[in-house]
C-alpha cells in the first residue's frame, strides 16, 4: 500500500511539474545563440563532474567493503 502512495504521488508531481516546463521556441529553433540556426554547445561540465565525483565514490566503497571482508576472513 506504502508503495501504491508513493507511486501515485510522484506520477501526480511529475504531472503538475510538467504543466509548467516551459514549450520549445517556435520554429524548432536553436534556443538562441547561433543566428544562423546551427546547433548550439551543450554544457555538460556540471553533470559530468558529478558524475566522475559519484563513480569515485562508488569505487572507494566497493574498495573499503573488499578490504574489510579481507580483514574479518
Amino acid at each position: 500500500m506504502k508503495k501504491a502512495l508513493l507511486t501515485l504521488a510522484f506520477v501526480i508531481a511529475v504531472g503538475i511539474t510538467s504543466m509548467y516546463a516551459p514549450p520549445q521556441p517556435p520554429g524548432g529553433g536553436t534556443g538562441g545563440g547561433d543566428p544562423i540556426g546551427g546547433p548550439t554547445g551543450v554544457p555538460i561540465d556540471g553533470g559530468l563532474g558529478f558524475l566522475a565525483a559519484a563513480g569515485i565514490a562508488y569505487a572507494g566503497k566497493k574498495l573499503n567493503d573488499k578490504r574489510k571482508a579481507k580483514n574479518n576472513d
